[in-house]
């Protein structure tokens, strides 16, 4: 093998690792036949490497092809923020990394392929308060083009406008993380087992971190509450909601939420968070709600029920079946950039 190789492998197989959850102990164990930690240790600083028989067992044991261990690294994600609760584990943050770097390689690829890489051009701006962070949003809605009407897709209009948007099948307890990718790619993670209405909202948080430049002195909790009034002005605008609901209420009906939900896109929760914020209902009144949710298991089985259609993103997928419409890439080639077969591929693809 020769150097090239010898600087990969000991990075794809910590990478495959970290992104099983294993540790090195672990590993060892699962491995047919066995190897010591301390073996595992030594292949992962490359100072030796497996003979073809211990490789083929890594493989079966992290779950990935041989192959997979000798692809050349082409993205670094650095500078990361990470919006989770403080019971997040730290190995199991380091497998989201890892199996964010590696997807988000199988993006900028095919990007690459089909000429179709898109630029970030958002704007950013300083802000130190909601109502600061607020008329950003309105800025970055008429950007968007959005005008008073809702977000269909908010992954699709994330990826169009330059943002990498990447779901991960993650424990509850990850919401989600925003960052950049070899210093400049904007990049947001979701969890992809969380509701339409909660990735949508989460994605939109994260944009928050990403465009507005918050000040050092103001606190955390502080600046999660103006990321998510950002957030919930570009999904819902407070002037479109008081146009629905009117400038000021006390008791409104669970069938005018829903009815918004399913407009816009937006859970019961975070359209009650919105009508605090913009004075629609007083602080008592949504303590009050917030009440009413813990005492009460069928009313808050009422409110947290999604009400929106599942939403993901179809350009990867589009861009792979381009590049093959193209002959970029052959069949082979399209399978294991859609972690699919070359039959589902071929069946898939129905030229015009």
């Amino acid at each position: 093998m020769n150097k090239q190789t010898n600087d990969i492998f000991p990075r794809r197989l910590r990478q495959a690792r970290l992104m099983k959850g294993f540790s090195l102990e672990r590993l060892a164990r699962s491995v047919a036949p066995s190897v010591t930690r301390q073996a595992v240790s030594k292949y992962e600083n490359g100072l030796m490497m497996p003979d073809s028989r211990v490789l083929i067992a890594f493989a079966a044991a992290l779950g990935v092809k041989v192959d997979y261990f000798f692809r050349p690294f082409t993205v670094e994600v650095d500078r990361v923020e990470f919006r989770k609760k403080s019971k997040f584990p730290e190995w199991m943050a380091n497998a989201v990394k890892e199996k964010v770097r590696a997807e988000l390689e199988r993006y900028l690829e095919v990007e690459q392929l089909c000429g179709c890489a898109t630029s970030f051009s958002l704007p950013r701006k300083r802000v130190a308060t909601t109502g600061e962070a607020v008329a950003h949003a309105g800025e970055v809605r008429r950007c968007l083009g959005l005008g008073c009407d809702g977000i269909s897709n908010v992954i699709e209009v994330l990826e169009d406008n330059g943002v990498k948007v990447i779901e991960i099948a993650e424990d509850d307890d990850f919401d989600g993380l925003s960052g950049y990718a070899n210093g400049s790619i904007p990049l947001i993670v979701v969890n992809g087992n969380f509701t339409a209405e909660r990735k949508r909202f989460t994605a939109l948080h994260e944009l928050g971190h990403l465009l507005l430049d918050i000040p050092e002195d103001v606190s955390s909790k502080d600046i999660e509450r103006i990321c998510n009034d950002f957030a919930s002005e570009l999904m819902l605008p407070v002037s479109v909601l008081k146009s629905k609901v009117g400038d000021s209420r006390h008791d409104i009906s669970l069938s005018e939420l829903t009815d918004i939900q399913r407009q816009f896109g937006i859970s019961v929760d975070d359209i009650m968070m919105a009508l605090r914020s913009g004075n629609v209902i007083s602080d008592k009144r949504y303590s009050g709600y917030l009440v009413k949710k813990n005492r009460l298991p069928d009313f808050r089985r009422l409110v947290e029920t999604s009400r929106v259609g599942d939403e993901h993103s179809g350009r990867f997928e589009r861009m792979v079946y381009r590049a093959l419409a193209d002959e970029a890439i052959s069949f082979s080639k399209a399978a294991v950039l859609l972690n699919t077969s070359v039959g589902r591929v071929k069946s898939q693809l129905q030229l015009v």
